[in-house]
C-alpha cells in the first residue's frame, strides 16, 4: 500500500486591492489631521495644557488621531500581505 504525501491545503487566490479605495483613505486621513496640525502650527505658544483638555481640544485630538490611524492602515493595505 503506498502512502499519498500530505500536501498543504490550497489557499485562495489573492483578491486585488483598489489603490484608489487606499488613496481616499490617504486623503481622508489628512483632512482630519489638517486641523490640529493647523492649531499646532499658527499658534505654537498660545496653547496652554487647559486648552488641549477642552471639548473643542479633545475633539481635535480625537480627529488627528483617527486621521493618523487612516492613514496607516491605508498604507498598510495599500501594500498587500508581506
Amino acid at each position: 500500500m503506498t502512502e499519498r504525501p500530505i500536501l498543504p491545503p490550497e489557499l485562495p487566490p489573492q483578491q486585488q486591492r483598489s489603490g484608489c479605495l487606499a488613496a481616499l483613505g490617504i486623503i481622508a486621513g489628512l483632512i482630519l489631521l489638517f486641523p490640529m496640525a493647523c492649531v499646532l502650527v499658527i499658534f505654537p505658544n498660545q496653547i496652554t495644557r487647559n486648552d488641549l483638555v477642552d471639548p473643542i481640544g479633545l475633539l481635535f485630538i480625537g480627529a488627528a488621531l483617527a486621521g493618523i490611524v487612516l492613514i496607516v492602515l491605508a498604507v498598510r493595505r495599500g501594500r498587500g500581505p508581506a
